[in-house]
């Protein structure tokens, strides 16, 4: 596609204003814990990617889409989970809920023996310490059993979904992945007589699931928390769709273990527009200011969708799932004022002009990241 100009970004206070059929959206939310992304791929569909909550428990994205008007059981097409973290996840089973006609996707390994016995609600060996984002998966897999056809798990380079010029891709985890993350888990399960534990946090995360959306002549690359193991399995796949994607959601919240040069050298066109999601919990947070200065080497239009103001934890919310996410980790509950932070970009489809891109709340321009 070439080498692109720096994009003008401006702040805009009102979220709420219509988009054309025949217009296309990519929507990236990110409070400082947690993201999520809405996608308009044309003739009036959305496809939504993760789920993270308001304060008040609503899926930010089903908040987002009532304030356009668009009604969320006839116009979202596709849910895809990329992994089971909590903050990818919160308020997903909600959000499957209110899709009612849509498709649920995630990584076939989640719907293994060894994962559903990790998640505390199958099996000999429940374990109560497993994650609430996990139990989350299993409640909408419980769901979702009437209706299979409603219910699909994937794989490396596997077409999830087209509509009209839209084709959506996952491009992974592969099957080498697959079978590593289930000897993980097995490896951490208690066996007979064994004291059940806090189930830890399984790294790499191998069965992140990315997206290659294509729509038209152009595509946009969604890393979900994808590591750097994985990325090298994505650039060796020879079955993976072709082609540069001229928009980047930058994985795993930009951190260094995520970063793989290839990616931008052979996916991405250059100057691609890249949107970061920040990370913060505690004292703990992505990205960090070396890895601002990474992503911004490689192209100058990137953003944050927020300025990296830290969170005590997450917030707090109504729905029973995350109540015990916060029990769990001995999180302080704390009142926020309802999260608008968000980075939009929207053009006509079939057009080349440039991505049109909007901030809200404390979004910004990468470079003025505050880390």
């Amino acid at each position: 596609m070439g080498r692109q100009n720096v994009q003008v970004a401006q702040p805009v206070t009102d979220m709420n204003n219509p988009l054309a059929e025949d217009e296309l959206e990519v929507t990236v939310f990110g409070p400082g814990y947690g993201e999520s992304i809405a996608l308009h791929v044309g003739d009036g569909a959305w496809v939504l990617v993760d789920s993270c909550i308001n304060p008040d428990g609503e899926p930010r994205a089903l908040q987002y889409l009532a304030g356009l008007g668009v009604n969320p059981a006839q116009a979202v097409r596709l849910v895809v989970a990329t992994h089971w973290h909590d903050d990818h996840i919160r308020g997903m089973a909600r959000l499957v809920t209110a899709c009612s006609n849509a498709v649920f996707c995630c990584a076939s390994a989640l719907r293994e023996k060894e994962f559903l016995t990790l998640s505390g609600t199958s099996g000999p060996n429940r374990i109560p310490g497993a994650s609430s984002g996990v139990r989350e998966l299993y409640n909408i897999f419980s769901r979702l059993h009437r209706t299979p056809e409603k219910l699909k798990f994937v794989f490396a380079d596997n077409l999830i979904f087209r509509q009209g010029s839209c084709e959506i891709w996952a491009l992974s985890p592969n099957s080498s992945a697959f079978l590593n993350f289930l000897k993980q888990v097995g490896s951490i399960l208690p066996g007979r007589g064994e004291t059940r534990r806090r189930i830890p946090s399984l790294t790499p995360n191998q069965v992140s699931v990315v997206l290659w959306v294509k729509i038209g002549d152009f595509a946009l690359l969604l890393g979900s928390d994808m590591e750097r193991p994985g990325w090298a399995d994505i650039l060796s796949s020879t079955t993976r769709p072709t082609g540069k994607a001229s928009v980047l959601k930058v994985p795993h919240h930009g951190s260094a273990n995520a970063d793989e040069p290839g990616v931008w050298q052979d996916m991405l066109a250059s100057h691609p527009w890249a949107v970061l999601a920040p990370w913060r919990l505690g004292g703990r947070k992505l990205p960090r200011q070396d890895d601002v200065r990474r992503v911004l080497s490689y192209t100058p239009n990137a953003y944050a969708t927020s300025q990296g103001t830290t969170l005590t934890g997450a917030p707090a919310e109504k729905n029973r799932t995350v109540s015990r996410t916060i029990r769990e980790t001995a999180i302080k509950r704390r009142s926020v004022s309802m999260s608008t932070d968000a980075v939009r970009l929207r053009r006509p489809s079939g057009s080349q002009a440039p991505w049109r891109v909007e901030l809200f709340g404390s979004a910004c321009a990468l470079q003025h990241f505050a880390t």
